[in-house]
């Protein structure tokens, strides 16, 4: 976990549109097998508890409409019958979230607290230094949240403008377990077993892989997981640090470019369904739940989807988890940090905002969400059942064999790869996709007029 430093969301699905361009996850999961986070230390408490106030507030509470928001009602419900205030929740449209947010700040609209994608580079996007709360000092805030999350929290100089709050997520090759078998298939020990694999699946009758070109950011988990499975490999790192102020250039690696061609390998040989340009996120489960495709290049956030459709038994028995191997082994698992709970420092009821904020981090209400959404905690006293593909998971990072995705790393984004993906799914121009990978990325760090950029 220590590496997380180094990438987890998302979603559920904007996760991973957002997330994608930045994720995380922070996904949508429901339950199936039991296990558990680190014992809880000592000075883990309970909800805290005041007294009902004589004149309570309303507090707003902002949340991309993609994410689930039972939890959340359940501990703002515990919250109001604890001090009176009540909490309004005001979903804005996934897709559009960060920029309905900006807008909200630039009018001087602010919400009291809102959630927001994970890591420093939101700092950026909203001038933290100049509206949002630094809880870097903040007693009791940090007790019981993992080393590795608190430490990737903070800024260069050492500032918090969020919380985190929810679990890690993961991206790579979500798989079939009947069509395995079916084929005579084990998960691939390297990058050339995957492909000889998927050939096998075809062999057998079956569409090796499902790409939802039609929507665009699902075909971006190709490249990031291939990322921390490859170019961090070979770049480091230092690689990534110079990335982060211009100091090196994405068209100038040759392992990313080497995943556009593994991609478009993988379309020469035949081996996505027909038709991909018209794929869709939706299609994509159906043909997956219903086995007529072996494997998805997906983030966590769809396994709520597919427990929706095809029943929890389905996700406990049938679904199995890999990481994008790498040439010369079964890769590094990419995972994602968990959302950040954020308070605008012109928030109208500010103390009140904040006092929600830690009554949302306290065991029993960290507890309440995770009874909701299971997932692997950033919390050392908080417990939660996970998937097996999620156990998968915790194995590689428990074996020091996972990364945190390179996006939540950088603090300029892959403007628009999306887009230059679906151009690139009908073009086929390896070269061309790649310099317009790396030209959107330093127009996004100059637009943000980031060091090194200008």
């Amino acid at each position: 976990m220590k590496k997380m430093k180094a990438i987890y969301p998302v979603m559920s699905v904007v996760l991973a549109a957002a997330a994608l361009t930045a994720c995380g996850s922070n996904n949508e999961k429901a339950s199936p097998s039991a296990g558990s986070s680190e014992s809880a230390p000592a000075s883990a408490s309970s909800s805290p508890s005041a007294e009902p106030k004589k004149d309570p507030v309303t507090l707003t509470f902002l949340i991309p409409n993609t994410d689930d928001v039972t939890p959340y009602n359940s501990i703002f419900a515990e919250f109001e019958k604890q001090t009176g205030n009540k909490v309004e929740v005001q979903a804005l449209p996934g897709g559009d979230y960060d920029n309905m947010l900006k807008t909200r700040f630039s009018t001087g609209d602010f919400p009291d607290v809102f959630l927001m994608q994970p890591g420093t580079k939101q700092y950026v996007k909203l001038r933290a230094d100049e509206t949002l709360v630094d809880w870097s000092g903040e007693a009791g805030v940090w007790d019981d949240i993992i080393d590795s999350i608190k430490d990737f929290q903070k800024n260069t100089e050492g500032k918090a403008y969020g919380v985190p709050f929810g679990k890690t997520g993961q991206m790579g090759v979500f798989y079939n377990k009947d069509v395995f078998a079916k084929a005579n298939v084990e998960p691939p020990k390297n990058y050339a077993d995957l492909i000889e694999i998927a050939k096998k699946i075809k062999a057998a009758g079956v569409t090796p892989f499902y790409e939802a070109v039609k929507e665009g950011w699902p075909t971006q988990v190709f490249y990031l997981t291939g990322w921390v499975s490859q170019v961090d490999q070979a770049i480091g790192a230092e690689g990534v640090q110079k990335l982060n102020v211009n100091q090196a250039k994405l068209a100038d690696i040759p392992e990313l470019k080497d995943l556009f061609a593994k991609a478009k390998q993988l379309k020469d040989l035949g081996l996505y369904q027909k038709n991909a340009l018209s794929g869709t996120y939706d299609e994509l489960q159906n043909e997956f739940g219903d086995g007529k495709v072996g494997m998805i290049f997906m983030l966590d956030g769809i396994l709520p989807q597919l427990e929706k459709k095809f029943g929890k038994d389905f996700l406990t028995d049938k679904v199995g988890f890999f990481p994008f191997p790498s040439a010369a082994d079964t890769g590094t698992a990419m995972i994602t940090p968990p959302n950040q709970l954020m308070v605008p420092s012109k928030a109208k009821h500010l103390e009140q905002a904040k006092e929600l904020v830690k009554f949302m981090i306290s065991k029993d209400s960290v507890n309440t969400f995770y009874a909701s959404q299971p997932g692997i905690p950033i919390f050392k006293s908080a417990t939660s059942e996970l998937y097996p593909v999620q156990k998968t998971v915790q194995e590689y990072i428990d074996a020091g064999k996972s990364t945190v995705n390179v996006q939540n790393r950088l603090t300029a984004s892959f403007l628009d790869l999306g887009k230059t993906l679906q151009t690139f799914h009908i073009k086929g121009d390896v070269d061309a996709a790649l310099n317009e990978m790396s030209a959107n990325y330093m127009k996004d760090g100059n637009s943000k007029r980031l060091e090194g950029f200008e």
